[in-house]
């Protein structure tokens, strides 16, 4: 089965009986455990093996349960979660739920890798987390759930390059910010429909606010989630989307969050009960290898290896943020030893800008959430970057597509450029219209910033030993769900060079 194949058997399956869902094994609601597959070794493997299927655990369950998709994430050189949740309109599901879940090296599912059972509960919301394990390095895979009659959609999965393995091409899809009630998300097709290894997801899956939107069925439903109830509702709607679920099911993921996941602008100082209500339901809807989030913390920021080529690392900006730091002392120490790494390439995930953005006012401060709040740090940063060749950083959050080259200070301009930046255009946000009509004036009071559009859309990444290409893609519509999504600028980072090429 093709690509293009895969899709259209996945969008029919989306929009008939809505039986589709992966869920990442929780284990019981009081007690929750990652499932692991058929191995639990953590090295590579490049051997094809096969297993034994397994029959599926009996259950009378409502068609509509696996009606949030299937998705997969953090994948390593052996290993990759899925991942689902069981929702019901009915009277509601058991308290506990098992459920079977395969790995496939073909879409028929005839030719098992892993498989295995794993518990769902109430506690967790019916999330699923299995981890499943042995699988062979830099190749891919199809995986499903199934529970008595009730089959879910495919998905279609792959694992990373060992670390250390010899890697000639990494391939990322990068993005963020995908306010429902302003756009439709053509840019998930399209991510969908690209030959890609991984999704890097900078946060904002979700946006607080009550129903506003002047879209046809893109209006929020119920009120501005507080507690653990509202905000999986929230996900619930997000993930209901078919264009979402299908590039969900289409590659792994490798998700952080941004400040909408919690409440616009959050920090350190939010109501850590309504904090520890949306941590919960995040790590209940997202493909994520972490634990379930409890009372002593919950930290997101973590890294992968892809073979010898690329560590890619992805930060919180928000949890740990105070009048003092961004990073927070804990995370700004990781971040020291991942930076210091062998890799040909590192590739740092930041939802929020790093480079900065500077205005014609003295000591004024137009983003004091992002590194422009704190200049120490961004120094410390760009200190860290300097010590190894052929650092690049992702970022997110600003609604717009830009390129950008890191300095120590933005506002010197004998500082030397330390790494690109390039921030990967919004699913379907809006940039502030207030500020539109000063986007083109931006370039000439910050020379480091090589181009800003506000535009939808995302982030390509082609990383390769030589050098890395930066492809913008762009939505023509927002408005329209079946939009023409195409490239909009090209730049390359040559191996050895910090600065940004356009092409």
């Amino acid at each position: 089965m093709d690509r293009r194949a895969f899709l259209a058997a996945l969008s029919g399956a989306l929009t008939s009986a809505c039986v589709g869902g992966a869920d990442v094994s929780t284990g019981s609601s009081a007690d929750p455990t990652v499932t692991t597959g058929a191995s639990s070794s953590t090295t590579s493997t490049t051997e094809r093996t096969l297993v034994a299927p397994l029959e599926p655990p009996p259950g009378e369950l409502p068609e509509g349960v696996f009606g949030l998709g299937v998705a997969s994430g953090d994948p390593d050189g052996s290993s990759v979660v899925l991942w689902t949740r069981l929702v019901t309109d009915e009277a509601g599901l058991p308290s506990a739920v098992q459920l079977l879940w395969e790995v496939a090296y073909d879409p028929d599912f005839n030719e098992l890798a892993a498989t295995g059972v794993t518990d769902v509960g109430e506690g967790f919301g019916h999330a699923a987390h299995v981890l499943a394990t042995g699988l062979p390095s830099n190749a891919s895979f199809y995986y499903r759930f199934r529970v008595g009659s009730l089959t879910s959609p495919t998905g279609r999965t792959r694992t990373l390059a060992a670390a250390g393995q010899p890697l000639d091409q990494l391939r990322l899809a990068v993005s963020s910010c995908q306010l429902m009630e302003t756009g439709h998300w053509a840019a998930h097709a399209d991510i969908a429909d690209a030959d890609i290894d991984l999704v890097l997801w900078l946060g904002d899956f979700i946006y607080g606010g009550g129903g506003s939107s002047q879209l046809e069925g893109r209006a929020h439903r119920g009120s501005d989630p507080v507690g653990l109830a509202g905000y999986r509702a929230r996900y619930r709607q997000y993930r209901e989307d078919p264009l979402l679920q299908a590039s969900s099911a289409a590659h792994p993921w490798m998700v952080t969050w941004d400040d909408h996941e919690v409440v616009n602008n959050y920090d350190a100082t939010v109501d850590p009960v309504r904090r520890a209500a949306a941590y919960q339901a995040w790590w209940e809807h997202q493909p994520t290898r972490l634990a379930a989030p409890g009372l002593d913390g919950f930290d997101v920021f973590r890294s992968v290896d892809a073979g010898d080529l690329c560590r890619i690392a992805v930060l919180d900006q928000r949890q740990y943020a105070d009048d003092t730091t961004l990073l927070g002392q804990k995370q700004q120490d990781w971040l020291a030893g991942e930076l210091a790494n062998d890799q040909r390439w590192t590739l740092l995930g930041s939802p929020v800008l790093v480079g900065g953005l500077l205005v014609p006012v003295q000591d004024e401060v137009l983003l004091p959430y992002t590194f422009d709040g704190y200049p120490d740090e961004r120094k410390w940063l760009a200190g860290e970057l300097a010590k190894q060749p052929n650092r690049l950083i992702a970022s997110g959050d600003l609604h717009s597509a830009a390129v950008l080259e890191v300095t120590a200070d933005p506002a010197d301009l004998d500082q030397p450029t330390v790494a690109t930046e390039f921030m990967a255009p919004p699913i379907s946000s809006e940039f502030p219209a207030d500020f539109a009509g000063l986007v083109g004036f931006i370039p000439l009071a910050n020379p480091h910033v090589e181009r800003v559009d506000v535009v939808n859309g995302w982030l390509r990444l082609d990383i390769t030993p030589d050098r890395t290409t930066a492809e913008f893609r762009v939505v023509a519509d927002v408005s329209d769900p079946n939009s023409r999504v195409a490239s909009s600028g090209r730049y390359e980072v040559v191996a050895g060079d910090p600065t940004p090429v356009e092409l």
